[in-house]
C-alpha cells in the first residue's frame, strides 16, 4: 500500500516521513507533495489508496485537495492534520469525507497509530468489495448455466406452460419473450478432436464474445446472447427475429462473426440460420430440422454459411461402398494385413470427401464402424479399448470429428498401436520387454515413469503395465526401482562417490528420499552398506 504525504513545509514532510513506522502500518512506499496541485497530479499517476494532508496550505488548502479527491477519487482515504484554531476546519474536513483527523502538534507514534487504523479500515473494506465481487461472479455463472440449461430443454422439447416460460425468462433477464419471433443459429467451431476441454471452452467463450459485439451493437446495452452448447458440439444461439431485419443483414453479421474467427482465433466456422419462428410452440422442431440440414448440407466442409429457410430440393442420400466391400477392415484386421488397413481406410476417407458422401451422417458412420472393429479385437485380445487408446472421449463422441483428415489423424496412430500390441507371437512381446528394459538402462537417472516408458514403445500406460506383468510376473514400477537399488548398491561398495550423488545417478532428486527407499530395499542405510 502507498501513502502521500501534502504539507507546504517541507520540515513537516522530513518529520512525518522520518518518525512514523511505515513498515508497521504495512506502508510499501511514501510520496511527497508541497501542494494540492502537485498531490493531485501523484494521485493521478499512481496508486495512492491513503492520503496525509495539512489542512492551512497557500493558494488551495487541505479542504480543497478533500473535495477534489471525493469527486475524483472517492476511494482515496485521507487524514487531515490541523492546529487547534483550525478545529472548525477539522469538523468541515470531517463532514466532507476524512477519514480521520489529527490536531498538531503530533508525534510521530501518534501518527502511526492513526495510519494503522485507517489502513485496518482500508484493508477490511477491500476485503468486503472481493467479497462481493466473488458473490457477483458465482451469481452471474449461475445465471449462464441456467439460461444454457433453459435452452437446452427447450431445443430438446421440453414443454413449458407460457406463465412458467414467462417468469423463468423474465428472472434470468432473457431478451425475449415465449410469444415472440426468433430465430436460431447453429455454429460448429473448427477444434481438433485432440483438443483438451479447456481449450473448447476459452474458444467458445471467445467466440461467444465476438458474436455479441456483433449481433447485438444496435440493441440496447442491457441485451446479451442467449445459447447452450449441444451433445453434438453445436453452439446454439436464440435471437430476437426482428434484432437484424431482413436476411440480407443477417448474413452480412454472420459473415463478421466468421471473418472474426478466422483473424482472432484462427479458426473456421459454420453457420446454419433459420427462419423466423415463435419460440415457445417452434423452437424443439426447428432445431431438429436445423440439425438435419446442417448434417446432410454443410458436412464437413468448413466456412459455409447456409440459410436453411431457402433450402427446397432433397439431399442426395447414398450409402458409403468402399465401408463394406470385401475384405472387410475386419477381416484384414484379424488377420493380421495391417498394411491393407491402412489402405482402405484411405480409400474410405477418399470417398467420404466427394459429394454426396461429405456428411456428418458418413462421418458418424466411418467412427462408428472403426470403433466397433477395434472393439471387437481389444476384447478378443482380452483386453479393454479404454486401456489400449487412453481417450475414450474421442469415440465416446463422434460428433468430435467434422473431416476425413481427423479421422485419419485419429486412427492411423491407433492402427500402429494395434500392430504392436495385438500380436499373438511371443517374440513380438519379448522384443518389446527388451526395448522397455533398454530404456531403462539409458535413462535410469531421468525420469522413467510408466507414461516416459509408454511413450518410447508407442503404448499405452495402463497397457504397458499389464502386458509387463503379464510377461515377466512382475510389475513395472518394482522392475524400475530394483534396477536403481541395484545400480546404487554398486556404486556404493565399487566407488568414492558421494551418496548425494549417487542418489541423483540412480534417479533420485532428494537424497533424504533415496536414503529411505535404499533401507526398505537392503534393510540398512546406503552408508552402512558402504561400510559394513
Amino acid at each position: 500500500m502507498n501513502v502521500l504525504l501534502v504539507d507546504d513545509e517541507e520540515y513537516v514532510l522530513d518529520y512525518l516521513q522520518e518518525s512514523v513506522e511505515w513498515n508497521q502500518c504495512g506502508i510499501a512506499k511514501v510520496y511527497r507533495a508541497s501542494s494540492v496541485d502537485e498531490a493531485l497530479d501523484i494521485v493521478k499517476k499512481y496508486p495512492v489508496p491513503l492520503l496525509l494532508t495539512d489542512i492551512r496550505m497557500p493558494e488551495k488548502s487541505g479542504l480543497d485537495l478533500l473535495e477534489t479527491l471525493h469527486s475524483q477519487s472517492p476511494e482515496t482515504k485521507v487524514i487531515v492534520l490541523s492546529g487547534y484554531s483550525e478545529f472548525e476546519y477539522a469538523k468541515k474536513a470531517i463532514q466532507h469525507g476524512a477519514a480521520d483527523y489529527l490536531l498538531k502538534p503530533v508525534t510521530g507514534g501518534e501518527v502511526t497509530a492513526c495510519i494503522r487504523k485507517v489502513t485496518d479500515r482500508i484493508l477490511a473494506e477491500n476485503k468486503r468489495l472481493q467479497d462481493v465481487n466473488k458473490a457477483e461472479a458465482v451469481i452471474r455463472l449461475g445465471n449462464t448455466r441456467m439460461r444454457e440449461h433453459l435452452l437446452l430443454d427447450l431445443l430438446l422439447g421440453k414443454s413449458f406452460a407460457e406463465d412458467e416460460l414467462r417468469r423463468q425468462m423474465d428472472a434470468l433477464r432473457l431478451p425475449l419473450h415465449p410469444i415472440d419471433d426468433c430465430t436460431l443459429l447453429l455454429i460448429r467451431l473448427q477444434m481438433s478432436p485432440i483438443e483438451t476441454r479447456e481449450d473448447i471452452e476459452l474458444f467458445t467463450y471467445a467466440l461467444l464474445n465476438m458474436a455479441e459485439e456483433i449481433f447485438f451493437r444496435e440493441i440496447h446495452a442491457g441485451s446479451s446472447l442467449w445459447w447452450c452448447k449441444d451433445s453434438h458440439q453445436f453452439i446454439a444461439l436464440v435471437l430476437p427475429a426482428d434484432s437484424l431485419g431482413e436476411r440480407k443483414l443477417w448474413e452480412v453479421r454472420i459473415s463478421e462473426l466468421q471473418q472474426a474467427a478466422k483473424t482472432f482465433l484462427k479458426r473456421n466456422i459454420s453457420v446454419l440460420f433459420t427462419e423466423r419462428f415463435p419460440l415457445r410452440t417452434h423452437v424443439n422442431r426447428f432445431y431438429l430440422q436445423a440439425l438435419n440440414d446442417f448434417w446432410w448440407r454443410i458436412g464437413i466442409q468448413d466456412g459455409v454459411i447456409l440459410h436453411n429457410g431457402s433450402l427446397s430440393s432433397k439431399p442426395e442420400y447414398k450409402p458409403l461402398a468402399k465401408l463394406y466391400e470385401e475384405p472387410s477392415i475386419l477381416q484384414c484386421m484379424e488377420a493380421n494385413r495391417w498394411e491393407e488397413v491402412v489402405e482402405k481406410i484411405g480409400m474410405i476417407l477418399e470417398e467420404l470427401g466427394k459429394p454426396p458422401y461429405r456428411t456428418q451422417y458418413h462421418i458418424v458412420e466411418v467412427v462408428n464402424y472403426l470403433y466397433a472393429c477395434f472393439t471387437f479385437m481389444a476384447n478378443k485380445q482380452g483386453d479393454s479399448l479404454t486401456d489400449l487408446i487412453g481417450n475414450f472421449s474421442l469415440i465416446s463422441n463422434p460428433y468430435y470429428f467434422h473431416s476425413g483428415e481427423q479421422i485419419r489423424d485419429w486412427v492411423l496412430p491407433l492402427i500402429d498401436q494395434f500392430r504392436r500390441t495385438l500380436t499373438d507371437t511371443t517374440s513380438g512381446r519379448s522384443h518389446i520387454i527388451r526395448q522397455i528394459h533398454e530404456f531403462i538402462q539409458l535413462h535410469l537417472h531421468e525420469d522413467v515413469s510408466l507414461t516416459k516408458v509408454g511413450e518410447h514403445v508407442y503404448l499405452h500406460p495402463v497397457y504397458l503395465s499389464r502386458l509387463y506383468k503379464k510377461e515377466t510376473g512382475d510389475s513395472l514400477s518394482a522392475y524400475i526401482t530394483r534396477v536403481r537399488m541395484e545400480k546404487a548398491a554398486r556404486l556404493l561398495t565399487q566407488t568414492n562417490k558421494k551418496v548425494s550423488d549417487i542418489a541423483q545417478e540412480v534417479g533420485y532428486q532428494k537424497t533424504q528420499y533415496f536414503i529411505k527407499l535404499f533401507k526398505e530395499y537392503y534393510h540398512c542405510t546406503p552408508q552402512s552398506y558402504r561400510n559394513p
